[in-house]
């Protein structure tokens, strides 16, 4: 790697350590807050209009799970790019758009993909169809079913985003699979 890739790449093991020793919720604050706060305002738009305007809980869920899709990765996106394009200053034209986007897919695109597929046709709408329908009986129980679904399914999405993130950079790293032992080698 050259040496500003090694400087990306050690500002993330940073981050998975800062993760791991407990010092979680700076480093998810850094990745993730400002994209989850756009996403649940126009998670909640898409809610209200798709509820107010069908009366529809499905409708609803889907409109959500879709504004909030907007939402999230139209900031992520904002912030991969400015990312990408500090690291590709010292490249011009064709050359720095394509590592741009290479960035661009290697930071975020590798690891949020998988977690949002998943996500976006089965957890999230499932969520928060869910808990509206069981505590529409409430007042305000839809609303509340909204916000508690929308917290499950983003407690969901976050643990599938991790594994698939430690996935890709085990994969990085080389190791794929653990050695197979050959019967021999167990001891009897």
């Amino acid at each position: 790697m050259h040496g500003r890739g090694v400087s990306m790449g050690m500002r993330q093991g940073t981050a998975a350590l800062k993760i791991a020793s407990g010092r979680w919720w700076p480093a998810w604050c850094a990745r993730f807050g400002l994209a989850e706060v756009c996403g649940t305002l126009t998670a909640l738009s898409g809610f209200a209009a798709g509820y107010l305007s069908t009366g529809s809980l499905l409708v609803a869920a889907g409109m959500a799970t879709i504004c909030e899709a907007i939402g999230f990765y139209g900031c992520i996106a904002v912030k991969t790019g400015a990312a990408a394009r500090r690291a590709t200053v010292h490249l011009g034209g064709w050359r720095r758009l394509a590592a741009g986007a290479w960035h661009a897919v290697h930071e975020q695109l590798a690891s949020c993909a998988v977690a949002e597929t998943v996500d976006g046709f089965l957890i999230r709408p499932g969520c928060m169809v869910g808990a509206a329908w069981l505590l529409r009986a409430l007042p305000g129980g839809v609303w509340i079913g909204f916000v508690v679904g929308k917290a499950a399914a983003d407690v969901a999405w976050y643990a599938l985003e991790a594994s698939a993130r430690r996935g890709v950079r085990i994969v990085r790293q080389g190791v794929t699979a653990r050695p197979v032992r050959d019967h021999r080698q167990i001891p009897a």
